[in-house]
């Protein structure tokens, strides 16, 4: 970023002396011009008044022309100063544009730590990795506490049964095929 507003500043400081100097230059070569005929005419010719305004009359066409001169250069100045303003309006969408991807890049990392915490309170509680998704909270203190939350609300779900208790479990060494079929048709 410093190198490309370094260039923009080196740019626009040139394009404002070539046009400055265009100008300068365009005013004095009138000038020049316009004071030498009137001198050199005004010195043969000063008591004939129709010289005289011969000479007024060249007088103001150069300076028409020194004025033309200047309008072209600030113009062209103009033009210059334009093209700068354009070359630095890029560079700002550029830097906005860079702005834009250090809030994402920020915004990325602020969720990408949030889920490691998330996922590490998980595995310290011992909790499914399925019930990661519903640990609220921004800190690991408030994390910790939901996930105690769900880990009791967990326990609770394991301990009720379907039927309410009605149906006695049978041990595991009389888990054969026909002995569950027994148990849930309500035999023995």
């Amino acid at each position: 970023m410093t190198e490309e507003n370094t260039e923009t500043k080196g740019a626009e400081e040139a394009a404002k002396a070539a046009a400055e100097e265009e100008a300068v230059d365009a005013a004095e070569a009138a000038k020049a011009d316009a004071g030498d005929e009137i001198d050199a005419e005004l010195l043969k010719d000063a008591r004939n008044p129709d010289a005289v305004k011969k000479a007024i009359q060249a007088e103001r066409e150069n300076a028409k022309a020194a004025k033309k001169a200047a309008e072209d250069a600030q113009a062209a100045l103009a033009a210059e100063q334009k093209k700068v303003k354009e070359y630095e309006d890029r560079d700002k969408s550029e830097q906005e544009k860079a702005e834009q991807r250090a809030d994402e890049a920020e915004k990325a990392r602020v969720a990408a730590e949030k889920k490691l915490l998330r996922l590490t309170v998980t595995s310290d509680k011992k909790l499914p990795a399925e019930l990661a998704e519903f640990l609220q909270g921004d800190t690991k203190e408030e994390l910790e506490a939901n996930a105690d939350k769900l880990l009791k609300w967990a326990k609770e779900e394991d301990s009720v049964s379907v039927d309410g208790g009605a149906r006695k479990q049978t041990p595991a060494s009389k888990s054969s095929p026909d002995s569950m079929i027994r148990q849930m048709a309500g035999r023995r």
